[in-house]
């Protein structure tokens, strides 16, 4: 027996399903990760009515296997992520000198 579908509220007519895929996007390419070309094909699938997003996840949880270990959500095995540059040294940009408050309140 196959699982029924389950849309929420916000997500009951293609073009509010076509808002949520939208807006996923834009947070991806927000931060320069156009969606994949199996990602669009769910979405496209999504926006139809034929799938839902626990099927859209499921769907990229068995493309895109996590790797083991002992953080569940974790997307690479360490050091096999992608390589970037490293963050510069934080320097903050206010010192504060407590000398200068006076005596510390019990």
């Amino acid at each position: 027996m196959e699982k029924a579908l389950y849309f929420s509220e916000n997500e009951q007519t293609k073009q509010q399903r076509r808002e949520v895929v939208k807006f996923a996007v834009g947070v991806s390419m927000s931060q320069n990760r156009p969606p994949s070309a199996l990602l669009v094909e769910l979405q496209n699938q999504y926006i139809a009515g034929q799938i839902d997003l626990e099927q859209l996840s499921a769907a990229l949880d068995a493309e895109y296997q996590p790797a083991p270990g002992p953080d569940p959500f974790a997307s690479y095995a360490p050091g096999a992520g992608p390589q970037g540059e490293s963050a510069h040294q934080y320097e903050p940009y206010l010192h504060f000198d407590e000398s200068s408050v006076g005596p510390h309140l019990p």
